[in-house]
């Protein structure tokens, strides 16, 4: 009777296993940091990634819904401070506020980029005002961008005119 009750639950514990693992990525479930979708090929999820195999020295770590990149994202040295944040805005799409810091965890640069993409290519670029900082949290002058080209100064907004040539 033992036997079989020792049996019966090694192979309901093989069965619910091998349901879980998905050859691709290796085994899914509720232990598993970093999530796929249904189907297996997308992202979903907290998500995590580490500079080593044991997973202790974070790098980066965000969410991800549907395999895309969403919220605020975290960037780290190898020696575990923090060198940057990501938050991706669902309007304008593509539209991301970057934050750089200092060693001593003050902001450094603060500004916004976006994420561009056609058939053949993709695109990312710094555009705007940057704010600029010292790492004792001193503001400096700023730093203006236009398709990731730094500027001297802001660019006019372009009028219907100059559009239409």
């Amino acid at each position: 009777m033992l036997l079989r009750l020792i049996h019966a639950l090694t192979v309901l514990v093989l069965l619910t296993a091998s349901g879980c693992v998905n050859l691709k990525h290796g085994p899914v479930g509720f232990w598993s940091r970093n999530r796929y979708d249904r189907s297996g090929e997308l992202r979903q999820g907290p998500w995590r990634g580490y500079f080593d195999m044991r997973e202790t020295r974070l790098a980066n770590a965000g969410r991800y819904r549907h395999g895309v990149t969403v919220g605020r994202w975290r960037y780290y040295s190898p020696t575990g401070q923090l060198e940057r944040t990501e938050r991706y805005h669902w309007w304008p799409a593509g539209q991301v506020t970057l934050t750089y810091y200092h060693p001593n965890g003050q902001p450094a640069k603060r500004g916004l980029a976006l994420y561009r993409s056609d058939a053949t290519t993709l695109r990312f670029f710094w555009f705007g005002e940057w704010k600029c900082y010292t790492p004792d949290g001193r503001a400096l002058p700023p730093e203006y961008y236009r398709n990731g080209i730094q500027v001297a100064t802001p660019q006019a907004p372009v009028k219907q005119e100059e559009r239409s040539r």
